[in-house]
């Protein structure tokens, strides 16, 4: 049997990397989270969102909080995340459109402002947006 994917982390205190789950719809991402009490910060990702570099920085419409447990970051398809929105009827039930799918997060963001391109591709989105993000995890994330 192989060895549980966490233990490098959890019993030598090595980097590992981040975890990705895949998740029937959008509101599942939430109604199925793996922690006890939920995440502490969420962030979805889209051209309409602000600017990472400002929420980051703290310059944005509210500031990441200095500490988190449980962080999630939310990429959509190439349709963005306000295509997901408009095929989940638990979230039309809770009025969340595509109109107001920010609310949904604690933190709405484009990862690349200013992008000159139509879509980027979530491997790529990955990548940015970790970068962007790292001064705050390294140390917000307990």
């Amino acid at each position: 049997m192989p060895e549980d994917p966490g233990a490098p982390r959890e019993q030598d205190g090595y980097y590992w990397g981040y975890a990705v789950r895949r998740a029937a719809s959008l509101s599942a991402v939430f109604t199925e989270c793996p922690f006890e009490d939920g995440y502490d910060v969420s962030i979805g990702t889209s051209e309409r969102g602000s600017s990472i570099a400002d929420v980051v920085s703290g310059r944005g419409p509210a500031p990441l909080p200095p500490a988190a447990k449980h962080a999630l970051v939310v990429f959509g398809g190439v349709a963005g995340l306000e295509a997901a929105v408009s095929v989940d009827e638990t979230l039309a039930n809770k009025g969340i459109t595509q109109g107001n799918i920010g609310e949904l997060f604690d933190f709405y963001v484009d990862i690349c402002p200013g992008q000159g391109s139509r879509t980027i591709r979530t491997e790529e989105a990955i990548l940015i947006t970790l970068g962007q993000l790292r001064s705050w995890t390294s140390q917000a994330i307990q």
